[in-house]
Formats: structure tokens, sequence, C-alpha cells
């Protein structure tokens, strides 16, 4: 049975938002967490709240463009949570599968310089109250922070950005635009385990400059065409390090690696994890 826990719930958010730091950074998309309050006590559902706010926070990081900010904001209001979620550099009120899926309604509306706002208000019992973190009742249930945090951490391969969430959104903007990323992504894919398939060859494959191929990319999806090529290779070693089998060294050959230490370097900056992680998670039968 889910019972509701007791908590100075301030360290909690500060904690969610270093756990997707990594993912955030991957993206190029600053998070930060802010509250007007040092202190704040409320009787909540941990698995009920903090697993959908982790989803919409990833979401809106994927969908955000890089070098913009998503910010986290939370505070009492009368007998409601009032947790809000606001993004620099991009309207994206019209991507539905932002909020698909949630336990808990959400508000979004546009910001006037271009960001968005999701607004989110968890009714709360005549119990809560803000009070100060250092006059904590006795014998109340606490949580335990770091245990969440480590599960925050699985969780959140699961909402990374995927090829599929870029060219959905660029069908959002129109349809010759995810048209033409649907290509590109079918001719890296077919080149995958070639280590010397670069932007020359892509730009040939699609009839296109060098220079006209990194300005449609850079306009579309925020990648230069290296970049992307990158991206690509990695987001395929994730999926078979989560579905296979095979040996990092197997899976990094597969994506067009040939140097293993090099793969593993550049798969931490992009996930914020080694491939280690994945392949003792799955043996253990996490994912």
């Amino acid at each position: 049975m889910n019972y509701p826990v007791r908590a100075d719930i301030i360290p909690l958010f500060r904690c969610l938002v270093e756990a997707i730091r990594p993912f955030a950074d991957a993206h190029s998309v600053a998070v930060r967490f802010n509250s007007e309050q040092e202190a704040l006590e409320a009787y909540y559902h941990p698995a009920e709240l903090l697993p959908g706010l982790c989803r919409l926070l990833c979401r809106v990081v994927t969908f955000t463009p890089q070098s913009f900010e998503v910010l986290l904001e939370v505070r009492l209001e009368e007998s409601a949570l009032n947790i809000q979620v606001r993004n620099t550099g991009a309207n994206l009120t019209y991507l539905d599968e932002i909020q698909k899926g949630l336990d808990f309604p959400v508000k979004a509306s546009a910001l006037k310089k271009g960001g968005t706002l999701f607004d989110v208000r968890i009714p709360l019992g005549h119990e809560n109250a803000s009070v100060d973190s250092r006059k904590k009742p006795e014998k109340e249930e606490e949580y335990d922070v770091p245990v969440f945090y480590k599960k925050l951490r699985s969780n959140l391969q699961a909402y990374s950005a995927s090829i599929q969430n870029m060219e959905r959104a660029a069908a959002a903007r129109n349809q010759k635009d995810g048209v033409f990323l649907q290509k590109v992504n079918a001719i890296i894919s077919a080149n995958l385990s070639r280590e010397g398939f670069d932007i020359d060859a892509l730009s040939k494959a699609l009839a296109l400059s060098r220079s006209q191929l990194y300005r449609k990319l850079k306009e579309l999806i925020r990648l230069s065409p290296s970049q992307y090529i990158r991206f690509t290779r990695l987001q395929k070693a994730k999926e078979l390090l989560e579905t296979t089998e095979m040996t990092i060294g197997e899976v990094a050959f597969q994506a067009g690696f040939v140097d293993k230490s090099h793969f593993s370097r550049v798969f931490k900056k992009q996930f914020g994890f080694n491939p280690s992680y994945l392949r003792k998670s799955s043996e253990k039968g996490v994912n």
C-alpha cells in the first residue's frame, strides 16, 4: 500500500534537479531549481508525485532548444502544492506528448518571450504547512532522498532523447522538415557501423553541399551534422546495451567506434554515466 510521508520537500526537489542534470547537459540545456522558502514540510505520496514530475522535466528538457534553460519552482499556496516548470527558447504548448501519461493535471501556457509555463497543483491535506526544517515533529516518517536518487537514474533511461522524439518535433514544425529528418536518419542508420561515415558521405547521399546540410540541421535540431551522426551512433549503442547481451566492445564496433576507450568517454559525456552502468544493470535484471 502506498502511504503518504511527511518530509521537507525542498531538498527532495533539489535532488531531482541534480539527478537530471547529466541528461540536461547532454542536451546543452541548463536546469535550475528555485524556491522562495528554505524549508517546506508536507504530507505527500512519493510514488505518485515524483516519477510523474521526473517525466515532465525530462520531456521539457528534450524539446527545449540548446543553450536555453528549464527552471523548476515550488511553493505552498493555501491547501495545495504549486509546482511550476518553465522553459525558455521555445513554445511547447502544442506538444501534447509532454503531458501524456502523467498522473496529475498540467496547465500549459505560452510565455511572452518564447518560453512555456507548465503549472501543476497538487492538493494537500489540512495538516500540511511550511515550517522550519529544524523543528520536525518527533516520530514522523521521513523520506529517504538518497534512495529515490538511485531510482531516478534508472527511470531517466526511459525518458532520454530519442531519434523518434526529434522526428516528431520536426514534423510538428511542418511535414517537409519531418520527411527530411526521416531521410537523414535512414541514411545514417544504414551506415551506422561504418567508422568512416561522416558529413561528406551524408551530404553526398542527400545531394546537398556541406554548408547546405549544416544550415538545415542546425536550424532543425540545433546540432551540426557531425554532432548528429555521433548522437545517432550513441543512441544505437545505448539501445544495444539495453536490449542485447553484446559486450561493450561489440556494441562500440556496431555503432561505428573502433576505440573502446573513446566510445566510453563520449558515451558518458552524452548520457552522464558509463556504458558499463547499463551492462551491470541489465545483468541484475533492472532494465
